[in-house]
């Protein structure tokens, strides 16, 4: 059978889930040793935010849930991935030998309300940063590529682990969902809403291009790596990245150790480019981060939380840095490579919530999230108010309802409130959402 014909069938044919797929509800089909599987989220609702300007139709959440410095008004309007970000993808392989299987995973996000292919980049490109202007934007990893949400092949093998080469999730974003207790919603938790948390630091390192990941499993322990080449002449260390995770699940227990370094991380922001309305300002730095998270399973009940120490400095190869042009086809007109002038940046992130099965179908969880930011005012620069000591504080529920495994409803909400330096320039130092969603598997 044609490969043609293959993708053809399973798109068409609705057959159901094999073995061969993955924990995701998906239609495979399969011929002799190889396989081939649809999978997707759909995931929409309407919300309510008490100080936004309108909803990003370029982002994959398409509305900015915590406290900003632009708008003033409260909006409401659909959302994209109140629970999970909406995609499709396509994963499979072929068996090599009786241990080792090639595999491979196409991922792309969707913005359900318009159709769209998720693009924070452009958000952020159109969409002015402390004025009013037309959207809250957002910095996404997810920023218009075909499959910005995953593209990498390798080879599996139940004794020897997994070996995967391409675009991958993080190891930080691999594990932190499991260990939140609100399913890292994207609307109603910060460490679903912001990839920083996942990135260790940056909201573009959550997803990492040029990597090789391995990951094993022995008995109760687990092992990740993950090393991103910068694939720049003369210097190995610049654009790269290194990743290790250690955990231990047994039972009702769980936990889990991260560390990422991560060369010349990028952040972007509006540049005010009239006569280019999608050119970005691209900032550098470099990233260290640790996070260890635990859970803990009692009958219907759990409990999850962890801490996460980002440190943010200038970039180690700004010469390299000044040399990027665009960012997923949009043009890059404006740099900084020394955002840290005045001292190391530090971040302590700290959560813990609970969730609990209150019947077999409606499942309610409840969290609290504080990020606290150290003085990093220093090194003889003038005083900066926004480098001062500050934190911000979030508090969220979620109800969900599974009519299904592939469909349920939800309602949520979440509170942001941010003091000391973490507010300078904020119209408003708090925020809040409502919102009411559904979600289809497939």
């Amino acid at each position: 059978m044609k490969n043609t014909s293959l993708i053809a069938l399973v798109l068409c044919a609705g057959l159901p889930m094999m073995a061969q797929a993955t924990e995701k509800p998906g239609f495979t089909i399969q011929k002799g040793d190889n396989w081939i599987t649809l999978y997707g989220v759909l995931d929409a609702g309407v919300a309510r935010v008490d100080h936004t300007l309108g909803f990003d139709p370029y982002n994959s959440a398409e509305v900015n849930v915590t406290a900003n410095k632009p708008g003033n008004t409260a909006a409401t309007g659909m959302f994209n991935g109140g629970i999970s970000p909406s995609r499709w993808g396509l994963k499979g392989g072929t068996g090599i030998n009786d241990e080792f299987n090639a595999i491979f995973l196409l991922e792309s996000g969707i913005n359900v309300p318009d159709g769209t292919v998720s693009n924070g980049a452009l958000g952020v490109a159109q969409t002015p940063a402390t004025a009013a202007g037309p959207f809250n934007s957002n910095d996404s990893s997810v920023s218009g590529q075909l499959f910005g949400r995953g593209a990498w092949f390798g080879v599996e093998s139940k004794d020897y682990g997994v070996l995967t080469l391409g675009r991958q999730q993080s190891i930080m974003l691999d594990v932190i969902g499991g260990y939140d207790a609100l399913q890292a919603a994207q609307l109603f938790t910060p460490i679903g809403f912001s990839g920083s948390y996942g990135g260790g630091g940056a909201t573009d390192n959550s997803r990492v291009d040029y990597a090789v990941k391995y990951r094993i499993k022995i008995g109760d322990f687990n092992v990740g790596l993950l090393h991103k080449f910068g694939g720049v002449t003369n210097d190995a260390n610049a654009k790269s990245a290194e990743q290790v995770n250690l955990g231990y699940e047994h039972g009702n227990f769980g936990v889990q150790a991260v560390y990422q370094g991560y060369k010349d991380a990028t952040s972007l922001a509006y540049t005010g480019a009239a006569a280019n309305p999608n050119a970005i300002k691209a900032t550098f730095f470099d990233t260290t981060s640790i996070m260890i998270a635990a859970k803990y399973q009692i009958g219907e009940l759990a409990i999850k939380g962890g801490y996460q120490r980002q440190n943010f400095t200038n970039p180690g190869d700004p010469n390299q840095d000044l040399q990027l042009t665009s960012i997923y086809g949009n043009p890059v007109t404006a740099w900084s490579v020394t955002p840290y002038t005045s001292g190391e940046k530090q971040l302590n992130v700290y959560w813990i919530g609970v969730n609990y099965n209150l019947t077999s179908k409606l499942n309610a969880g409840v969290g609290t999230y504080q990020v606290q930011q150290n003085n990093f005012n220093g090194n003889g620069v003038a005083y900066s108010a926004g480098n001062g000591s500050g934190r911000s504080k979030y508090n969220s529920v979620l109800l969900d309802y599974r009519f299904t495994k592939s469909f349920d409803t939800y309602t949520g909400y979440m509170s942001n409130a941010v003091s000391g330096g973490m507010a300078v320039g904020y119209a408003n130092t708090n925020n809040s959402v409502f919102g009411l969603g559904a979600r289809l598997s497939f």
